[in-house]
């Protein structure tokens, strides 16, 4: 089968030497590489505070990110598509240096302007981000224009309010994607497979037939270096409220009349909406403690480096969660 090719431009990640970057996005954006999907005319350009780096020495960090891959591809997509450029300060002049950078890697690849902005970064940093970005000019460019926000959308209700406020002050609703890196695990995808092109499971995927649904969302490492995000979010803000949502809404939700984005939606917010309010004797939350890994002794939490020593946030969470739909 003939993969297709998607015309591309620059990616820009903010946080680019970060723990999802690592783990997650440069893995698949060279997945995506290797396949075909993406060529030469898809750039990557590493946002980051660490001065000193560069080209090359960001190079040399990705590297080390895919040094399990036993691929020729890998030398050729690093050398020839990723830059790096050092944000400083966050001020006026780094966000128009940055798109000085854009435009100048643009003119020499003969690129269409096509931009996206990848905010892999901590919450508390979303609204300098991205008002660097809107006033800089950046949020329109000679073709189109994407902003990616990682979860979680804001620590509570009214800060997610305000966050959708600033972003819309820049860029249009079609120019946004609220992302949640969890839907793109092959197992999550086929959920949507599993329940609604089986005509005989989906009879039996009810009440009549189902006493209850268990979803596992489990970890083997600890936090690492993310300490100064996960104290101010914890298990709760960084699974429950946007992967265990997401997961329980696939669960729980009706056929969509088509496979398009706005009717998946409908569906989800109709079966988030059927969820009854949360007894608080259904709630459980704790935190790791030392222990032994396949082997290795691993630290707790507490232990873990940037964590208070008195810390109370929760690294452990369940629920019991009722579903009030005829389903």
């Amino acid at each position: 089968m003939k993969v297709k090719h998607t015309p591309c431009g620059i990616f820009t990640i903010f946080g680019a030497t970060g723990d999802l970057s690592r783990r997650k996005i440069l893995p698949a954006l060279f997945a995506l590489y290797r396949q075909g999907r993406i060529g030469d005319d898809c750039l990557i350009v590493g946002v980051a505070r660490e001065s000193g780096l560069g080209d090359d020495g960001y190079r040399a960090l990705v590297r080390q990110v895919l040094a399990g891959i036993d691929d020729d591809a890998v030398a050729r997509w690093v050398d020839r598509c990723l830059f790096y450029h050092t944000i400083g300060g966050s001020t006026p002049g780094d966000y128009q240096a940055i798109g000085a950078k854009l435009s100048e890697l643009e003119k020499q690849r003969s690129l269409p302007g096509n931009r996206v902005f990848y905010l892999a970064i901590p919450p508390g940093v979303f609204r300098t981000t991205i008002e660097g970005l809107g006033e800089a000019g950046l949020n329109h460019s000679p073709g189109w224009t994407r902003i990616v926000i990682e979860k979680p959308f804001g620590r509570d209700y009214q800060s997610a309010l305000e966050l959708n406020k600033l972003v819309h002050r820049y860029f249009d609703e079609s120019q946004i994607y609220r992302i949640d890196h969890y839907l793109g695990k092959e197992t999550v995808q086929n959920l949507l497979v599993f329940r609604f092109s089986n005509a005989v499971f989906e009879s039996l995927w009810n009440r009549d037939h189902v006493a209850g649904v268990q979803i596992t969302v489990a970890e083997d490492i600890g936090i690492g270096k993310r300490a100064g995000y996960y104290e101010k979010a914890g298990a709760v803000r960084d699974i429950i409220q946007n992967h265990g949502t997401q997961l329980l809404a696939l669960v729980a939700m009706e056929v969509p009349a088509t496979f398009d984005a706005e009717s998946i939606r409908f569906e989800k917010i109709k079966a988030l909406r059927s969820v009854a309010l949360i007894d608080s004797d259904e709630v459980v939350l704790g935190q790791y403690t030392g222990g032994v890994i396949g082997g290795q002794t691993v630290a707790g939490y507490r232990e873990e480096p940037g964590v208070s020593p008195d810390s109370r946030t929760e690294t452990y969470a369940a629920l019991k969660l009722e579903v009030d739909s005829w389903r």
